[in-house]
């Protein structure tokens, strides 16, 4: 997985690796991407290559446990406004039962503020007569 990094410019000097970024430009601007979502696998493989080295783009790390166990991330991209908090991607309502963990929250004050609802409904609003 990787991210652009658009606070960089360089020239890159192999045509494939040119090539590699104007298609991460057109279809990958600001989000991450894999090089499997690119159209040309080797192309990609030699500009992911060149545009690490110039700083173009961000790799993201790739999470391990042991042996054996599992690890789960979940993430969303959620639009905080004054108003209200609107999930735009990824926010699917997570099935929790399924899921032990052996670490726990103890701090009274968090607890409560961790059982609040995040996604809040407003109500209609009233017509002005």
């Amino acid at each position: 997985m990787f991210k652009r990094e658009l606070s960089q410019v360089y020239n890159l000097k192999s045509k494939s690796a040119r090539a590699f970024f104007v298609e991460v430009n057109k279809r990958f601007p600001t989000l991450p991407f894999s090089i499997r979502a690119c159209q040309e696998k080797v192309a990609a493989k030699v500009g992911v290559k060149e545009c690490i080295d110039h700083d173009l783009l961000n790799p993201f790390p790739v999470l391990q446990d042991k042996p054996g166990e599992f690890v789960a991330q979940f993430k969303a991209t959620v639009c905080i406004m004054p108003q209200k908090t609107v999930v735009i991607a990824g926010g699917a309502e997570t099935d929790m039962s399924h899921i032990k963990s052996d670490k726990a929250v103890t701090d009274e004050d968090l607890k409560t503020l961790l059982d609040q609802p995040l996604w809040t409904k407003k109500g209609g609003k009233k017509k002005a007569s």
